[in-house]
């Protein structure tokens, strides 16, 4: 890539970033424990159609499982805030995910969008828990 063509694409991304400053003054920076930035804003919460859902940890056998959800402007993904909410388990005792009982109730506390909600919960419904027994 050329010098020109590399300074345009940054001076795109600080056009969209300022769009977005102007639509969301509220919006904020949140790095993660890995140092990724994302944008957040309490605007985003009830607005938010989208959900990144991960597991905190790769290595251990029941790491817990975070959503972010989340809506595009702009070609840029703006979280709610908070960024995220860790809505249950990786299940160690054979596959699938153990949601956390009350993850639909925290979510609506901070005003998610029913629709990011409904994405976590096929989610969940994709991913049933199912333990190990002995013909395994």
């Amino acid at each position: 890539m050329e010098l020109k063509e590399k300074l345009e694409q940054q001076e795109k991304k600080i056009v969209n970033q300022k769009k977005l400053l102007e639509k969301f003054p509220d919006i904020k920076e949140h790095r993660d424990r890995w140092g990724t930035i994302r944008f957040m804003s309490k605007e985003i919460n009830t607005i938010a159609d989208e959900v990144f859902i991960n597991h905190n940890c790769g290595c251990c056998p029941d790491s817990p499982i975070q959503a972010w959800p989340y809506k595009e402007f702009f070609g840029i993904e703006v979280f709610s805030d908070p960024t995220q909410f860790f809505i249950g388990q990786q299940n160690q005792f054979g596959i699938g995910e153990i949601p956390d009982s009350d993850w639909e109730e925290e979510l609506r506390k901070e005003n998610i969008s029913e629709e990011a909600i409904r994405k976590i919960q096929q989610y969940f419904d994709e991913n049933p828990e199912r333990n190990w027994t002995l013909e395994d």
